[in-house]
C-alpha cells in the first residue's frame, strides 16, 4: 500500500491508497482496478471503499484501459516534483471519488485530498464530501508515488 504521511510529528496525518489486487478475476484483459482509500489524522480514521453485498454503491476503482491512471498518477507527480515551475499537481480519476492536490508551499508541499463519497453512491456527480489537507515533504511525496508503483508492478508481474 502506498501511504503519504505529513511533516508534523504530533499530530500525524495520513493517507493510503491501497490497490485490491485479490478483487480482480481476470488479469489478463484487466481494465479497471479497485481500491480503497483511508485517512487519518490525529486520532480519527476514514475508509473509502465500496461495500460488499451494497448494489447501491458504486465502485472505487481507476481505468487501466483505454488510459492507464495508475501511470498518470504516479507520472504527473514525479513531473510535478521535477518542474520546479509547477506550482500544483491535480489528480482525479475518471470514476470520480477523490480528488489528490499538492502544492508547492513554504520549505514543503500543502497536500490536500478531497472525497466525493456522492459521486461514488449516487446515479450523479456531486461534491459533497470530506477532505484533508496537510504539510509534508517532497521526500515522503517520492516514498508514496514509489510504494505505488511498486504496487502497480506486482499487479501486473503476477497476472
Amino acid at each position: 500500500m502506498a501511504k503519504l504521511l505529513s511533516e508534523d510529528e504530533a499530530v500525524v496525518s495520513s493517507l493510503e491508497l491501497v490497490l485490491l489486487k485479490d478483487q480482480i478475476r481476470d488479469k489478463t484483459s484487466i481494465s479497471w482496478v479497485p481500491y480503497k482509500i483511508m485517512v487519518s489524522s490525529a486520532k480519527q480514521k476514514l475508509v473509502f471503499e465500496k461495500i460488499k453485498n451494497d448494489n447501491g454503491t458504486g465502485d472505487y476503482v481507476f481505468a487501466i484501459k483505454p488510459v492507464n491512471e495508475i501511470e498518470n498518477l504516479i507520472e504527473g507527480v514525479r513531473t510535478f516534483l521535477s518542474n520546479q515551475n509547477n506550482n500544483m499537481f491535480s489528480f482525479e480519476a475518471i470514476e470520480p471519488s477523490f480528488e489528490l492536490i499538492f502544492e508547492r508551499a513554504h520549505k514543503g508541499y500543502s497536500a490536500t485530498c478531497w472525497f466525493d463519497s456522492g459521486n461514488v453512491i449516487s446515479d450523479h456527480y456531486t461534491w459533497d464530501g470530506f477532505g484533508l489537507r496537510f504539510f509534508t515533504s517532497k521526500e515522503k511525496i517520492i516514498s508514496f508515488v514509489e510504494e505505488l508503483d511498486k504496487e502497480k508492478e506486482f499487479l501486473f508481474s503476477h497476472a
